[in-house]
């Protein structure tokens, strides 16, 4: 059994399949990254997916707040860690740093996580998991992600497209990589190629699952700010919200 750590700090090698045409971590690949050594620090810690499934429970991930200094790029090495802040009622705040190989930090995020039963999907008070976690004091970003105002939806609706098997994930919902990559596909490929992203919170409001319809709406709210919504097919249903804040590079 591994010996608990306070902090986790695994190196990487970026691979090509996380990579854009420009050569750069995507950001879709880095929430994959978030994602995967959350649950490998929560498995050192006793509470990880496998665990938990045992017990009748997953965790969720309710809030995130990137910030981008700049974005790796293939085969370039980085250090990834984590660690466990101080619980709240019925949510763990998690936070990340991603460095190059000086030192250099590269991606601060704050994330904000919740551990439901598989019955009904009711939040678990956090104290019942209190030994588990070994909470630092450091932050990675000084706030919290906040919440994000709603998004007006357009006059004219955008195609609606339905919730694929690829999608889904080990706890039967869409992955939420997969709301990044649907929001980040919505950005125009001409923006996208004059501006870089510095910045990005998500709000995760409902799960969707397998066969869902859904739309993803955008408003521009300032010149390098978007916000995207993720709404069910009928727009009576909201699955996450994001804004992001983007810098040019022209």
């Amino acid at each position: 059994m591994s010996e608990p750590l306070p902090v986790l700090e695994e190196k990487f090698v970026i691979p090509s399949y996380f990579v854009d045409d420009n050569a750069q971590l995507t950001v879709t690949s880095l929430f994959q990254l978030i994602q995967e050594m959350s649950d490998r620090h929560a498995t050192i810690l006793g509470a990880g997916w496998q665990q938990l499934r045992h017990r009748g429970f997953f965790w969720v991930i309710t809030k995130i707040k990137l910030i981008i200094n700049r974005l790796p790029s293939w085969q370039e090495p980085v250090l990834l860690r984590t660690w466990v802040k101080k619980s709240e009622a019925a949510t763990s705040p998690r936070d990340f740093e991603m460095e190059d190989a000086e030192g250099n930090i590269l991606v601060a995020a704050s994330t904000i996580w919740a551990i439901l039963d598989k019955e009904q999907s009711r939040p678990q008070r956090m104290d019942m998991f209190d030994g588990c976690f070994m909470p630092q004091e450091r932050s990675a970003i000084d706030r919290k992600p906040p919440k994000i105002g709603p998004v007006q939806a357009p006059d004219v609706l955008p195609e609606s497209k339905s919730v694929l098997y690829s999608d889904i994930d080990m706890n039967h919902h869409v992955n939420n990589a997969h709301y990044i990559q649907w929001a980040f596909d919505s950005v125009s490929d001409t923006f996208r190629k004059s501006h870089k992203i510095s910045s990005v919170v998500v709000n995760f409001i409902a799960q969707a699952k397998l066969g869902d319809g859904y739309r993803v709406c955008t408003e521009h709210v300032a010149d390098e700010t978007y916000k995207i919504a993720v709404f069910s097919e009928d727009m009576q249903t909201e699955f996450c919200r994001l804004q992001t804040e983007w810098k040019s590079i022209m």
